[in-house]
């Protein structure tokens, strides 16, 4: 029931384009199909009214640019619209799943793990606090403590959450206001809100139990509750490309071939299957 580690208020953040829309709507999809406990709750952060959505709409107005330094970084959506949503519209559920919109669910996620003070999160190699020592130690008071956790697929405590919230948006924007720490920060400044995540956690001294939870493209199990599709599917060697960026709604995508590895195959079959639904035999491209 509500109020209880049973459920999970499944959370994710889109903005108003076609490309995150059909993101959105495969991830609801999976969710229903597996059964996955509690809500799935769609942060919209857009100027234009809310598209259909099977599942829960909070909607907010655009945080990209940002609306005080006019500084063009998207996740500033995902971080100001949970901000929003915490204070206007709190769950009732205690525990919250972050995940990305390019993922899908292949099995059901539970609480239970989760406890105040303790989330769980999908360990991430990239996030090695130890050769970003500079980066850490400008932007946390508590080094120490930084961990290699956080979105794409963290299980918090709801309270957790809306203490971390204010201290990770201050984070980002300072990560994203200084010249050194954006370069430092990786891919151009992208993940200075993914930094700005794991330093806010470690000043409030959140630590996180580290727990295999998703899976990417080119791995051969399929056997974790979450497959994060950010990569290409691209196997020259078998004449087989698939990629997000380039994928026309509600298109079928050609079945990839045996040798393609597990996890591609997965997200390729569900995709399928979606796009098989009634309600998809129309053409969205200029929506």
């Amino acid at each position: 029931m509500s109020g209880t580690t049973s459920e999970v208020n499944t959370v994710f953040s889109v903005d108003g384009s076609l490309y995150q829309r059909w993101q959105a709507d495969l991830l609801a999809y999976s969710h229903h199909k597996v059964g996955q406990p509690g809500p799935l709750t769609r942060l919209l952060s857009s100027d234009r009214p809310p598209t259909p959505f099977a599942g829960r709409t909070f909607h907010t107005k655009s945080y990209c640019p940002h609306p005080v330094t006019g500084d063009y970084y998207p996740p500033y959506n995902r971080i100001m619209a949970l901000r929003d949503w915490l204070s206007e519209r709190p769950p009732a559920e205690e525990v919250v799943l972050l995940v990305e919109p390019d993922c899908v669910f292949l099995g059901s996620l539970t609480g239970e793990l989760v406890s105040r003070g303790y989330p769980v999160s999908h360990p991430i190699s990239y996030m090695d606090p130890l050769p970003q020592a500079e980066l850490v130690q400008k932007h946390c008071s508590r080094p120490e403590l930084v961990e290699p956790a956080g979105i794409p697929t963290l299980l918090i405590h709801r309270d957790d959450l809306m203490e971390v919230v204010p201290l990770w948006i201050e984070k980002t924007e300072d990560i994203r206001n200084d010249p050194k720490s954006r370069e430092l920060a990786g891919a151009s400044g992208w993940m200075a809100d993914m930094w700005g995540y794991t330093c806010a956690a470690a000043e409030i001294g959140l630590r996180h139990k580290l727990r295999e939870l998703a899976r990417v493209q080119g791995e051969d199990q399929a056997d974790l509750p979450i497959v994060h599709y950010y990569y290409p599917s691209s196997y020259a060697e078998y004449g087989w490309h698939w990629d997000k960026r380039n994928y026309r709604p509600w298109e079928r995508v050609p079945n990839p071939p045996d040798e393609v590895p597990s996890v591609d195959k997965a997200l390729i079959g569900l995709l399928n299957e979606w796009v098989a639904m009634p309600e998809h035999q129309i053409c969205l491209y200029d929506a």
